[in-house]
């Protein structure tokens, strides 16, 4: 199985770097400084026509845990 690693700034606050990783099956992790955050998956892949895993769904994961990201408004920044 492969893992897409990315990392993405936050556009309001003190803009920290999270760090995003995605599966192939639409699942993702968020991280700051190797604290998980968040943990998900994507809806839109979750049951679709095609059940295996493909790059597409990683691609969908990493949308998803950007918009998670910037929708943590009231979060702490440390």
């Amino acid at each position: 199985m492969t893992t897409i690693k990315t990392e993405h700034v936050r556009t309001t606050g003190r803009r920290l770097t999270y760090d995003i990783l995605a599966d192939e099956w639409g699942g993702y992790s968020v991280l700051l400084q190797g604290k998980e955050l968040l943990r998900g998956k994507d809806p839109l892949s979750a049951h679709g026509q095609r059940r295996a895993p493909n790059k597409r769904k990683a691609v969908g994961g990493v949308a998803l845990a950007k918009q998670a990201i910037e929708s943590l408004r009231d979060m702490n920044e440390i």
